[in-house]
C-alpha cells in the first residue's frame, strides 16, 4: 500500500489522487496475474497455483468498484459467473471467462494447465483494455461516489453469499480488502469542513473490517454486519457526497436507472424504480391509466369467448395468484402446464414467463392476449369491443389526449393495465421495516433464518435481496434463469425430472434446457404451491429439495444443472428457520385498495 500512495502528492485533486490509486492498482492486479500465469506455465502445484489465485483475487477487489461501475458490460469477463449468459450480442459459440472460470478449474480433480493459462491470460488483456479505457475516460467526482456505493450493494448482497467465491469462499477477505480500498479513496476528499465526518466514516469502516478479522464464512453475521456496519457506512458515505455538493447522475435528467442511488437502504421503499422495467421508461404517470388498468384487468370482453380476465388467475383474494397447481385455461377442465405466479411485486423484474419470454409486462400482457388456451383473442377484436363502450371511450379519450384518434389501441391497453399492475409492489413486511429500523424488534428464528439463507443455504446466490427475485445486482438490469432439476412433485426417492424445456424453449441453446426464472420468495407463504409446476405442496418441501441438491443430487440427469448437486447439511431447526425468515417476507398491505 505505501507503493501505491507514493504516487500521490498533497497539489493533486481527490480525483486525481482516485484516479492515480485505481492505475497503480490496475497494475498490481496485472502483476498479480503474472505470477499466477508463470505458476500455471511451470505446472506449479495446486496449494502454489490456489495460493497465488487468492491473492490476485484480493488485488482484483482493490480496483472492482471503478470497474464495474465503469465498464458494467465487460465485468463479467472479470467476475462474472461460470456460464454463459444471454445478453444483446449473445453468442452460443462463446465460453464463460474471468477469476470465476479459473476458481472452477482449480477445484478440478484434474488441473488443467493449458486451460488456466489461457484464462489467466484472456483476463491480462480485459485488464489491459480496462486501463485503457480509464485513461481515456473523463472521470467525475459523482462517478467515484456512485461507484462505491454500488460497491457497497455489491458487498451487501453478493459478496456476503457464495454468488462471488462460490469454490473458495474467500468472501470475508476480501470484502475487507474492498472496504480498504473504500477507506483510501474517500480520505482523497478530506478537507478542513468534512474533518469530522471523515473521522466517523473511518471509525465505521475500521470496526467493519475488524469485526470481519473475528469470523469466518461460516461464522458470519450476516445481519449483524449489515445492519451495525454496512447500512452506516452507505448513509454516511450519502451525507459526505451532499456535503462536498457532488451531484447525482439524476440531477442531469439525462439517466434513468433501476436504482434510486439517494437509499438509506437497499430496503427503502424507492431503493427500485419499477418504471425502468417498463416497455416506455419514461411514460408518464396518470392517474387515469390506473383507473383504466383497473378496469381492463377485470373485464372478461379481453378474451374471445368472454369468460376470462386477467383477475381469473390473479385474484385479490388468493395474493393475487390463484392457489391451484397450474393455471386453469378457457376450456373447462383442462389445465396449463405452469403454476400461477402472483403479479405482486411483479413489476420488479426485468423478464417475465418462467421462460423468459417477455421482456416487459406489456409484452407479457400481449401474450395472454393472443395465447389459444387464455384469452385467444386479438387486438382488433378486443379495440372494437371497447370502443362499443362508451365509458371506455370517455376514459381512453381523457386519458390519451395526444391521439386524436385511436385512443383505444393495444398500445394504450397494454400501458394501463401494466400501470396498474405496477402499483402491485408491496414491501412493508415484517423483515423490511426491521431492515429500515422502523422496528428493532424481529424474531430470532427469523434472524438465524436470514443468515443461513445468505449464508449456509446459498438461497440468496440466487433470491438476490432485496427483492428476492433473480433480479441481479448491484445495478438490477438483467433477471437469472436457474437449471435445478425441478421435479414433478416432491418425492425424493422415486423423483421424476419435469419435462418443461423452460427457456429453452425460446433461445435453444443447450446451457437453457430446463432453465426457469427465479421467482421471488417474497409472500410465498400465501402462494402455495411451488415452483413453475405448482408440484410442491408446503415451503418445507422446497427447502427439502435444494438440501437434496435438486435433481442431480438426486441423481436425475441433469448435466447443465447450476445449482450445486451436493447436499446442504442442513439441520432441522435450520430447515425451519428459513422458513421462518421467508414467511416473515409477507406484506400484502394497502393490498385491498387497489380492488
Amino acid at each position: 500500500m505505501f507503493t501505491v500512495l507514493s504516487a500521490f502528492n498533497d497539489k493533486q485533486t481527490p480525483l486525481q489522487h482516485t484516479t492515480a490509486y485505481c492505475f497503480e492498482n490496475l497494475k498490481l492486479f496485472q502483476a498479480s496475474l503474472d505470477t499466477l500465469q508463470q505458476a500455471s506455465i511451470s505446472s506449479a502445484n495446486r496449494e502454489t497455483l490456489v495460493k497465488h489465485f487468492l491473492s490476485t483475487r484480493i488485488a482484483f477487489k482493490r480496483i472492482e468498484f471503478i470497474i464495474e461501475y465503469l465498464d458494467n458490460n465487460r465485468y463479467p469477463f472479470f467476475n462474472g459467473v461460470n456460464a454463459v449468459e444471454m445478453d444483446e450480442g449473445f453468442d452460443p459459440n462463446a465460453q464463460p471467462e474471468g477469476l470465476q472460470v479459473i476458481e472452477s478449474e482449480l477445484g478440478e480433480d484434474s488441473l488443467n494447465y493449458t486451460k488456466i493459462t489461457l484464462l489467466t491470460n484472456q483476463l491480462k488483456y480485459r485488464t489491459l483494455a480496462f486501463y485503457l479505457i480509464l485513461k481515456n475516460y473523463k472521470l467525475y467526482d459523482t462517478y467515484v461516489f456512485e461507484a462505491i456505493r454500488f460497491n457497497l450493494i455489491r458487498i451487501e448482497t453478493l459478496s456476503l453469499v457464495t454468488f462471488d467465491s462460490p469454490d473458495f469462499r474467500n468472501n470475508i477477505a476480501e470484502i475487507q480488502v474492498a472496504l480498504e480500498s473504500i477507506n483510501t479513496v474517500l480520505l482523497f476528499y478530506k478537507n478542513d469542513k468534512n474533518i469530522v465526518a471523515i473521522a466517523q466514516l473511518q471509525t465505521t469502516l475500521k470496526a467493519a473490517r475488524q469485526y470481519l478479522s473475528s469470523v469466518n464464512f461460516k461464522t458470519l453475521d450476516r445481519l449483524l454486519f449489515i445492519k451495525q456496519y454496512l447500512q452506516p457506512i452507505s448513509t454516511k458515505i450519502l451525507q459526505l457526497q451532499q456535503s462536498l455538493s457532488i451531484p447525482f447522475m439524476e440531477a442531469s435528467n439525462q439517466i434513468f436507472r433501476a436504482v434510486n442511488v439517494k437509499y438509506n437502504t437497499i430496503y427503502d421503499k424507492d431503493f427500485i424504480n419499477p418504471k425502468f422495467y417498463a416497455q416506455d421508461k419514461y411514460y408518464k404517470e396518470n392517474p387515469l391509466y390506473t383507473a383504466l388498468g383497473k378496469k381492463l384487468f377485470f373485464d372478461t370482453r379481453l378474451s374471445e369467448d368472454g369468460t376470462l380476465s386477467c383477475a381469473s388467475c390473479h385474484q385479490p383474494s388468493k395474493a393475487m395468484a390463484d392457489k391451484l397447481t397450474t393455471s386453469i385455461t378457457n376450456q373447462s377442465g383442462k389445465f396449463q402446464k405452469r403454476n400461477t405466479p402472483s403479479i405482486i411485486n411483479a413489476a420488479l423484474q426485468a423478464n417475465y414467463f418462467y421462460d423468459f419470454a417477455a421482456l416487459s409486462l406489456e409484452t407479457q400482457i400481449n401474450h395472454v392476449v393472443i395465447n389459444p388456451e387464455e384469452f385467444n383473442s386479438n387486438y382488433e377484436k378486443v379495440i372494437a369491443r371497447l370502443k362499443q363502450d362508451t365509458s371506455y371511450v370517455r376514459m381512453f379519450a381523457a386519458a390519451f389526449p395526444e391521439y386524436k384518434s385511436g385512443t383505444i389501441s393495444n398500445q394504450t391497453i397494454t400501458t394501463c393495465i401494466a400501470d396498474y399492475e405496477r402499483k402491485f409492489i408491496f414491501l412493508n413486511s415484517t423483515f423490511d421495516k426491521y431492515m429500515r429500523g422502523e422496528t428493532h424488534e424481529i424474531n430470532a428464528a427469523v434472524k438465524r433464518g436470514f443468515n443461513l439463507f445468505m449464508g449456509k443455504a446459498q438461497c440468496g446466490s440466487c433470491h438476490f435481496a432485496p427483492t428476492f427475485f433473480g433480479l441481479v445486482p448491484p445495478f438490477y438490469g438483467v433477471s437469472e434463469a436457474e437449471v435445478l432439476g425441478i421435479t414433478t412433485s416432491f418425492d425424493t426417492i422415486n423423483p421424476i425430472l419435469d419435462d418443461d424445456i423452460g427457456r429453452f424453449k425460446n433461445f435453444a441453446f443447450d446451457q437453457f434446457k430446463f432453465a426457469i426464472k427465479t421467482s421471488t420468495v417474497r409472500n410465498v407463504d400465501l402462494t402455495a404451491p411451488y415452483m413453475h409446476n405448482g408440484g410442491f405442496k408446503t415451503l418445507e418441501e422446497v427447502v427439502e429439495f435444494y438440501e437434496h441438491g435438486g435433481g442431480a443430487g438426486m441423481k436425475l440427469n441433469v448435466p447443465n444443472q447450476t445449482l450445486p448437486d451436493t447436499r446442504l447439511q442442513l439441520t432441522s431447526q435450520e430447515k425451519k428457520d428459513i422458513v421462518s425468515f421467508m414467511k416473515a417476507l409477507t406484506d400484502t398491505s394497502g393490498l385491498s385498495i387497489l380492488f
